[in-house]
């Protein structure tokens, strides 16, 4: 079987290229990288997680790759920021009163490009939570009254509720506006409905001159189907919900067993 010809290769994170202790086989990685680098080809690291967040996972490197973060909001490459999208402040006000209304401020966080922002009287479990994936952020008195930022994504952690119910009646009342994404593990995301990572493969594609055909991606939930559609070598995860594994064109062994750096070993560098 022939080889394809990858260019750049692209993984969501949490799921997807980290295992269930939120982390990956550093050495083995290492040495792919080197690989991968020796033959010119880019690496992005896509996910719905602050910039600042996905940078830490790569301490020595993150300056030589792309990292893509709030689902497509903030693209940066080799550390310097090159595309950013944020809401209208009048749609922020508009879907802070929508989650008011709802009794799910308590479990809503709100990203912008200087922090991320929850309410004090947050839970403890949203707030254990929401800090382990962002490493800027502040706790303030009231969602309503937010600092002067521009306002990227929406996180709501909703382990009670059913999240497709919700993302749909969400989607109904964003007026095309926003947009509600599930991101597994009880999250959903809302952007602007013109953000998501098949958008920002897109931009990619279009500066660095690289076809679909010759990109590679992972991912494992309902955030990633725009990626998965657009790369030619798209990977759902071993686990990942039905709709992702239809939107992929192959499957990858699971995130517990580096199925990323499986994949990518076997096809690209054997």
């Amino acid at each position: 079987m022939q080889q394809p010809r990858i260019k750049l290769i692209a993984f969501d994170m949490d799921g997807t290229f980290l295992d269930s202790q939120n982390d990956y086989d550093r050495e083995r990685f290492a040495h792919v990288w080197r690989q991968l680098q020796e033959r010119g080809i880019r690496v992005v690291a896509i996910s719905g997680n602050q910039y600042q967040q996905i940078r830490s996972f790569f301490p020595d490197i993150h300056d030589q790759m792309t990292i893509v973060s709030e689902v497509g909001s903030v693209i940066v490459e080799n550390g310097q920021r090159i595309a950013e999208y944020h809401f209208e402040s009048e749609t922020v006000e508009d879907l802070i009163g929508l989650l008011a209304r709802k009794n799910l401020l308590h479990r809503c966080s709100i990203s912008g490009l200087k922090a991320l922002y929850f309410a004090q009287s947050a839970p403890e479990d949203f707030k254990q939570l929401i800090t382990k994936h962002n490493y800027e952020w502040q706790e303030i008195d009231d969602l309503r009254r937010l600092p002067d930022d521009a306002f990227t994504i929406l996180t709501l952690d909703v382990p009670e509720m059913d999240i497709q119910a919700l993302v749909a009646e969400l989607n109904e009342r964003g007026k095309g506006k926003a947009r509600a994404v599930s991101s597994g593990f009880n999250f959903i995301d809302i952007v602007q409905p013109t953000v998501n990572k098949g958008v920002a493969l897109d931009f990619l594609a279009k500066r660095w001159q690289i076809e679909p055909s010759e990109m590679m991606a992972f991912g494992d939930s309902d955030n990633d189907l725009e990626m998965l559609l657009y790369a030619d070598h798209s990977y759902a995860m071993a686990g990942s919900p039905k709709s992702v594994c239809q939107a992929a064109r192959f499957q990858a062994p699971s995130n517990d067993v580096s199925g990323v750096l499986q994949v990518i070993e076997e096809v690209v560098l054997s």
